[in-house]
């Protein structure tokens, strides 16, 4: 079968969890470019009265800052954040070079990653879509991309690709937190291979944390690798992604 890549993207492509296309919040105050307590604080404040698990709450914030306010941003506004995107080593040389068809299945707002420079080297990109006006202005944020959701965008890929709905022969499903796990236990179960990728342990803290994170995804035995997200020619994830393991 034809190898697919189905690639998460904040702490997969990237080297952080904190997605970029919040920067957009400092017209409304606040400093999006990375986790902080004075954004935190609103967010807590913010579910005190709302109703929905965190990830609704979390695009439900943002969502009403627009709303509520009846203020739209840009495409220019909502691409600033792109210039504070870290990639992982070897992410451009890698996509460049690879013989796999790769797609985004994101948490992420849709047209900020269809827009980025790197979205040339993705044959699709499913993501949260963003609601515009009637000037085509950025209004609000449309139905979140659940876990559930990313199942269904992996069906769609398979779909695309004349399979049928649940064939992830050579699918690999590359991701690095907990919302991944849904996708990786489907591609793992249907005969693929979930990939858990993690940031050089620089400190026992962090070792620990991804440890944390890794045993609760492969509680079920459905992590087939872990590995440094390091793309560079030769490493062991790009072996694995070449299918040279």
């Amino acid at each position: 079968m034809e190898p697919i890549n189905i690639f998460d993207f904040d702490g997969t492509l990237t080297t952080q969890t904190w997605p970029k296309f919040w920067v957009w919040v400092k017209k409304f105050g606040y400093n999006g470019e990375e986790r902080n307590d004075n954004l935190e604080n609103a967010l807590a404040e913010y579910r005190k009265n709302r109703i929905g698990n965190e990830l609704e709450t979390f695009f439900g914030f943002f969502n009403d800052l627009l709303v509520e306010q009846k203020e739209t941003i840009t495409y220019e506004e909502l691409m600033q954040g792109e210039k504070y995107i870290t990639y992982n080593p070897g992410i451009n040389d890698f996509l460049e070079m690879s013989c796999a068809k790769n797609y985004i299945v994101s948490g992420g707002l849709r047209e900020f990653l269809q827009n980025l420079e790197t979205a040339k080297y993705f044959k699709g990109i499913y993501g949260t879509p963003v609601q515009h006006n009637k000037s085509a202005l950025i209004s609000g944020i449309g139905e979140v991309m659940t876990d559930e959701k990313k199942i269904l965008a992996i069906r769609d890929i398979l779909k695309k690709n004349n399979r049928q709905e649940n064939d992830c022969r050579n699918v690999y499903f590359i991701g690095d937190g907990y919302t991944d796990a849904p996708a990786m236990g489907f591609v793992h179960n249907n005969g693929g291979k979930a990939i858990f990728v993690h940031q050089p342990n620089e400190n026992d803290d962090l070792a620990s944390y991804n440890n944390q994170i890794y045993e609760a995804l492969n509680k079920n035995g459905m992590i087939d690798f872990c590995c440094v997200a390091d793309y560079r020619d030769g490493s062991m994830l790009s072996n694995i992604l070449q299918r040279k393991n």
